[in-house]
C-alpha cells in the first residue's frame, strides 16, 4: 500500500479529487495518510478531516525563522512516514532537505498555467 500525504495551501479541490480517486477506486493500493497545510483554517484541511484523514497546519508563521519551519514541515512529513509527497497547491519553497529525503518520491501537481505561471518564485 502506497504512503502518501498530500500538502496543499488553499481550499484543497486537488485534494478533493484524489480523496474521490482512491474512495471509488480509480485510484488503488493507496493510503492518504495525512495532510499538512501552511494555512490555517482553509478548506483543504477541512475536506481531510471530512474524509477522516489526519491533518495538520505548520505555519511559517508560527517560527521566527524560515529554517525553522523548513525544519518543522520536514519534521511533519516525516511524521507520517510517506512513499509519495504530493504537492497539491502547495504554494511554499519546499526545503532543499526535503528534496535530498524524497527525492523520486514528490510530485507537484500544482494547477498553475505555464508558462504564465511557471512557479519560479516557488521552486527557483
Amino acid at each position: 500500500m502506497l504512503r502518501v500525504v498530500v500538502l496543499v495551501s488553499g481550499g484543497g479541490t486537488n485534494l478533493q479529487a484524489i480523496i474521490d480517486a482512491v474512495a471509488a477506486g480509480t485510484v488503488t493500493n493507496t493510503q492518504l495518510v495525512g495532510v499538512i497545510s501552511n494555512n490555517k483554517g482553509v478548506k483543504g484541511l477541512e475536506r481531510a478531516e471530512k474524509a477522516g484523514i489526519p491533518a495538520v497546519c505548520i505555519s511559517p508563521k508560527d517560527y521566527e525563522n524560515r529554517d525553522l519551519f523548513n525544519e518543522a514541515l520536514l519534521k511533519g512529513v516525516d511524521a507520517f512516514a510517506p512513499d509519495l509527497v504530493v504537492l497539491a497547491g502547495f504554494l511554499v519553497k519546499i526545503p532543499e532537505q526535503m528534496v535530498q529525503r524524497y527525492s523520486n518520491r514528490i510530485v507537484n501537481i500544482h494547477p498553475s498555467l505555464i508558462p504564465s505561471f511557471c512557479g519560479v518564485g516557488y521552486y527557483g
